[in-house]
């Protein structure tokens, strides 16, 4: 109780709620990862990968076909990694507060839910990427070149590259040679830094977790260190993101008088093509 020398003061509770913190949402379709349409209900799919064969080289003019058989890969991918919240809201404890208590642990819920769902995103593209061989630490004097050395080596695959997720670190470093310099480019100018050298480049705080977890695609559940991850680099069409399931409600319970707000996804994810997602670490990570 609050008293003003010796008298009692009036305390109240605010009706607003202070925002709690999460990592930024760097999972966007057709960005970072793609979605296969699967066509009625499936725990999972195939996606069929064809065989080049040999090589094709020149031969002399006038001369017969070599034919060779058909021939393919399976690459599985299963929804096999499910993410829930849910939360107990007693009816006398939302009659006793001034926020919709409902509404405010649903939307936590939310929160909380798609980050550990993006946790486990990322430690996927991080374990089944390639890895990069050069592990020195990217300073302010070497980010430009890393970055396109990045984009080098997806390109050096044969591949293609259109995002660059960098840590917090990296992205500073890049800010301060690239945000300041006098240009037309707009998204220098504002910082953004969202399309360099044919890259989205988006800034990850998510890198911050030694032990994040995922199940793969045969049901082997992983676990990666990610505070190590410099940046990835890679083409969004290599690494395959869905929900074949997703729930979103507030619900009146049947045990307690009251409601439980509650979140689900369940949720594929898989790097398909490795070659195109390269991942940087510093030494000794």
């Amino acid at each position: 109780m609050a008293k003003y020398g010796e008298q009692y003061v009036d305390e109240q509770y605010l009706s607003a709620i202070e925002p709690n913190l999460y990592t930024d949402e760097v999972l966007i379709p057709g960005v970072t990862f793609s979605e296969d349409i699967v066509e009625g209900p499936a725990g999972g799919y195939y996606a069929h990968k064809l065989d080049d064969g040999s090589e094709v080289v020149p031969g002399v003019p006038g001369r017969d076909f070599t034919d060779e058989a058909a021939k393919d890969e399976l690459i599985q991918v299963s929804y096999n990694n499910n993410f829930q919240k849910s939360r107990k809201i007693y009816g006398v404890q939302a009659a006793a507060v001034k926020f919709n208590a409902g509404e405010e642990y649903l939307a936590n819920a939310l929160n909380v839910t798609k980050q550990g769902r993006r946790y486990s995103a990322l430690a996927c593209m991080a374990n089944e990427g390639s890895a990069l061989e050069d592990t020195t630490e990217t300073t302010k004097e070497n980010v430009v070149e890393n970055i396109i050395a990045m984009r080098q080596a997806v390109k050096d695959n044969h591949g293609q590259a259109n995002f660059l997720l960098a840590s917090t670190k990296v992205y500073a470093s890049a800010l301060q040679v690239l945000g300041l310099k006098e240009t037309d480019d707009s998204a220098v100018i504002t910082a953004q830094l969202m399309k360099r050298f044919g890259l989205n480049i988006i800034e990850c705080n998510s890198f911050d977790k030694a032990d994040a977890k995922y199940y793969d695609y045969s049901g082997a559940l992983k676990t990666v260190d990610l505070t190590g991850i410099e940046m990835i680099c890679g083409y969004h069409e290599a690494f395959k993101l869905e929900d074949n399931f997703a729930t979103y409600r507030l619900i009146d319970s049947e045990n307690f008088a009251g409601s439980k707000a509650q979140v689900e996804y369940n949720t594929a994810m898989r790097v398909v093509s490795p070659k195109q997602v390269i991942v940087k670490k510093v030494a000794g990570a």
